[in-house]
């Protein structure tokens, strides 16, 4: 398991917007991991397509694209109401992971780059 940093909550959206900027295109894959069950994987090896917190409506938000230049469709997931993201980026000036956790302890963890996982 990575070592994680959280990000300050005042920060989030300011953080978000920057990185999507630096990460926009790379290899992402979404695990959901709710502890009543097993983790589900949400997608995998997709294309970032942003990143970013509403503050005004409390939900996090990552867009996904799958398919070609030409047609893509984008996958979005949603965390509402969370309560920490935290990141790794020890490996690299832009983080590889981030985990967001909700007020009902599900964690989403986002893997970014190479290091994104294909399930399938």
């Amino acid at each position: 398991m990575l070592a994680t940093t959280d990000v300050v909550p005042d920060r989030w959206s300011e953080y978000l917007d920057a990185i999507t900027d630096e990460l926009l295109n790379e290899t992402v894959s979404i695990v959901v991991s709710d502890p009543a069950s097993s983790p589900t994987v949400e997608a995998s090896r997709l294309a970032l397509q942003g990143l970013s917190y509403d503050q005004r409506n409390d939900v996090f938000e990552v867009a996904a694209a799958r398919g070609g230049p030409h047609l893509p469709s984008v996958l979005r997931h949603f965390v509402d109401h969370p309560t920490r993201i935290a990141v790794d980026s020890r490996a690299s000036l832009w983080p590889t992971l981030i985990e967001i956790d909700d007020v009902d302890g599900i964690r989403t963890t986002i893997t970014i780059g190479r290091a994104a996982p294909f399930a399938g």
